[in-house]
């Protein structure tokens, strides 16, 4: 609360939440901090700035405001080294009661975390996760997407002498076919190397997820998995109806009479759909290649089951898709049944963060966030166009 004072001089110190001050001079007023002038009233020797209380000086403000800055620029920048240390080992005491017991260096950009301890001298199982959509979104630079992450921890398996067995922990309904062939050719690699690979379903191994799992020496499911899908797709869609509502009219400059196929301005003529099909077709040949040569089923077996239907875990072991039902407790005693071991030490992997992929994660969000903002404003006028 501030009093002003109308000229006339105060005859006591005005009562406040801080320490009492001496009445102010002709023209000042009064806060919780001192006093301040308006004016500069003659003979009052007090410069008209804010003088004595508890306020402290613009200078120091700054200091302590750059000081906070600097120091929390040191802390972003030191927080690459060793926050994702802390963070895998929050992770690895959160596994103690598996066996978690600490870290070890995995690879160029992976940490191994401790799941469950070995016998001495027994190999170990590694479990690589492919969950989720299978992409190649990211540059090697931002090192995100599943072809970057599922394939540096495959290498880091594949370098590791230790490791005997990987274990594919699969949940995943699919992606783009190059990005499922590329880590499909990741396995193979590994296995190259001389690790045997497992694959094992914990809820959905679907198209590309069951694309990937093709690779391994076998394949489980969960009791309520859902395993197939084995097919390929291409959508398109074709806007050209709504923009003549809108009065848009779309004139591209092409090269060559088929530059523009596919568009989403025109419609698509039959010679268009029929070259298209043909590239549909040819991925599905190598589809059910993929899965003959992984099951070890001759491609007309395999048809049958290629065209894109699901199947339940008892379904697809009826149909040879995978070998067995079972848990992840039943996967990983198969991985050591193929191992000839008993009592494997088993471990996961955590991936270590730099700068870097911290900067290009968030601006690549922030640019993501953006788009779909201007877009659903872009789609609130077409609909209110529309109307």
């Amino acid at each position: 609360m501030t009093t002003e004072n109308s000229g006339e001089p105060r005859g006591e110190a005005v009562p406040g939440p801080g320490p009492a001050f001496p009445p102010p001079p002709p023209n000042y007023g009064y806060d919780y901090y001192g006093y301040y002038g308006y004016g500069n009233p003659p003979g009052s020797g007090i410069p008209p700035r804010r003088e004595g209380g508890k306020g402290g000086s613009g200078a120091r403000s700054c200091l302590v405001i750059g000081g906070a800055i600097l120091a929390g620029l040191i802390f972003f920048a030191l927080s690459a080294a060793w926050l994702p240390l802390l963070l895998s080992a929050i992770g690895g005491a959160g596994l103690k009661g598996a066996g978690g017991s600490g870290l070890e260096r995995g690879g160029p950009n992976v940490r191994k975390i401790l799941v469950r301890p070995g016998e001495m001298g027994s190999g170990t199982i590694a479990i690589i996760n492919v969950v989720g959509v299978i992409d190649g979104n990211g540059s090697p630079l931002e090192g995100s997407g599943m072809i970057s992450v599922a394939g540096e921890q495959l290498r880091a398996a594949a370098e590791d002498d230790e490791v005997k067995v990987v274990l594919l922990q699969i949940d995943s309904p699919g992606g783009g076919l190059t990005a499922s062939d590329m880590l499909y050719n990741e396995i193979l690699r590994t296995r190259a190397k001389g690790k045997l690979a497992v694959a094992w379903a914990s809820s959905v191994m679907a198209s590309g997820g069951y694309y990937v799992a093709a690779a391994s020496d076998g394949i489980m499911a969960s009791p309520t998995a859902t395993v197939g899908s084995v097919g390929v797709m291409l959508q398109h869609f074709q806007i050209r109806e709504l923009l003549d509502r809108l009065g848009v009219k779309v004139e591209p400059v092409i090269s060559g009479s088929r530059k523009d196929i596919g568009s989403i301005f025109r419609e698509m003529t039959p010679e268009e759909r029929s070259l298209l099909q043909q590239n549909v077709d040819h991925a599905q040949r190598r589809f059910v290649e993929v899965v003959a040569k992984g099951r070890g089923m001759d491609p007309a077996a395999v048809e049958p089951y290629a065209d894109g239907r699901i199947f339940t875990s008892d379904e697809a072991k009826e149909a040879g898709l995978i070998d067995r039902i079972g848990y992840i407790e039943n996967a990983i005693e198969w991985a050591e049944e193929l191992a000839g071991e008993k009592g494997m030490r088993v471990i996961a992997y955590r991936r270590v963060f730099s700068l870097l992929d911290i900067l290009f994660e968030s601006g690549r969000v922030a640019v993501r966030e953006t788009a779909r903002e201007v877009l659903d404003g872009i789609l609130d006028r077409v609909v209110e166009a529309g109307r």
